[in-house]
């Protein structure tokens, strides 16, 4: 589950050139070419992109007239964030995302006009179904539509398939693994293990 807000000033922008810049970052962020359409179908479903424009905005440098200024807070649970390599991939992934919206699209890597902030919220601090939500929960709830399909997709040579999510995975740079009957799985992501380990573990 992903909320994206972003404040923009120094452009005007009218209710569709709003809805563009929400489309292109939810795009950037759900639209892997490695993970089937049912996982990232239901990814879009838990991802929210809010674009607002302050009244008021205070900064130093270059008049925002001149030079349009953003800042992005993401908010994801505590345990995606806290990943290094979270913040290293989605980053670049927003920036370019807006800066698509730019004439100059460029200017976004040059100058520090756009900000992403990354909030991490603790265990059971975000929620949907009218409850409290753990982030393994929120996984299983995103990757539910793949899991019950029983697809799985053909990986190229040297890559193997996230068996709870369905995302290629790597096996040379691997973080997560696990082993079951004899047959070795890799993972994109802690909770894709930890799913896949609760659910072939059970006494």
């Amino acid at each position: 589950m992903m909320t994206i807000e972003i404040s923009v000033t120094g452009r005007e922008l009218d209710r569709a050139a709003e809805h563009e810049l929400a489309e292109r970052v939810l795009a950037a962020l759900t639209g892997y070419d490695s993970a089937p359409e049912a996982t990232m179908a239901k990814a879009r479903e838990f991802t929210h992109v809010l674009v607002h424009q302050p009244r008021t905005w205070v900064t130093g440098g270059p008049a925002p007239a001149g030079a349009p200024r953003y800042l992005v807070r993401l908010t994801v649970p505590g345990s995606w964030s806290g990943d290094p390599d979270f913040g290293h991939n989605i980053i670049p992934l927003i920036t370019e995302a807006i800066a698509g919206t730019e004439p100059d699209p460029q200017r976004l890597r040059r100058a520090p006009h756009c900000v992403v902030q990354l909030v991490g919220l603790r265990e059971n601090c975000v929620g949907t179904l009218g409850r409290a939500t753990t982030s393994t929960e929120l996984t299983r709830l995103m990757t539910e539509d793949f899991r019950e399909s029983g697809v799985r997709p053909a990986a190229p040579d040297g890559f193997t398939v996230d068996p709870t999510c369905g995302m290629q995975v790597e096996w040379a740079t691997a973080q997560f693994t696990y082993t079951h009957d004899g047959v070795d799985y890799a993972f994109c992501a802690p909770s894709c293990r930890k799913i896949f380990v609760e659910d072939h573990v059970r006494s």
